[in-house]
């Protein structure tokens, strides 16, 4: 099989793996309300904690970096090219913020996103994992811990492969993460965005 098949057939796949929303599925079994029914109306972890559920908010919350990282070892597992592997990653990000089971109207990508990272470069991760968790510790929000975590998404990539294509490649996946959380920007602006656990 050539790489370029393998690569065709991996990325199709990683933008199915993607698309399958676990806060959405959770809340079904668990006889939750729809996620993108109330607060943020965003199907992900800190909108489900917003419902009062922690247990079910931290399961989303490492079966959407599962996500991520899954597809992106398994695609460093199968080619030489780490390039590659980056490139799966963000499609699963894809997939989960544009998913083909919902319309094409999915989360925000970025425990997804995370996980890609981790997957790509554990260390690379584990920053941006502490760059998170310091943001939302310190402020609560966890749209500015995101926003400020993939905004130096770049900067720790440069820093730690000095490649301007790695670097490109995850630039392109902030840009895209930073867009979804443009509402979250502007409520951010008018002190009306909602903090970690809080209700909305």
């Amino acid at each position: 099989m050539s790489i370029f098949f393998s690569f065709l057939i991996l990325s199709i796949l990683s933008y199915i793996f993607g698309s399958i929303n676990s806060s959405i599925l959770l809340s079904k079994f668990f006889k939750l309300p729809d996620p993108r029914g109330y607060g943020s109306r965003n199907p992900g972890a800190t909108n489900i904690l917003r419902s009062g559920s922690k247990i079910i908010a931290f399961i989303t919350l490492m079966l959407d970096i599962l996500k991520g990282f899954i597809t992106t070892a398994v695609a460093i597992y199968w080619f030489e090219d780490i390039i590659y592997a980056q490139i799966i990653g963000c499609i699963t990000v894809f997939g989960h913020i544009y998913p083909l089971f919902y319309k094409f109207k999915g989360g925000k990508g970025v425990a997804t996103a995370l996980g890609a990272v981790l997957g790509f470069n554990l260390f690379l991760g584990l920053i941006c994992l502490i760059t998170w968790l310091m943001t939302a510790l310190l402020f609560r929000y966890s749209a500015l811990s995101a926003i400020v975590t993939f905004t130096f998404l770049p900067l720790y990539t440069w820093f730690s492969f000095e490649s301007w294509t790695i670097t490109s490649i995850y630039l392109a996946l902030t840009l895209v993460v930073i867009y979804k959380h443009k509402n979250n920007i502007k409520n951010l602006l008018n002190n009306e965005e909602t903090k970690i656990g809080e209700k909305n």
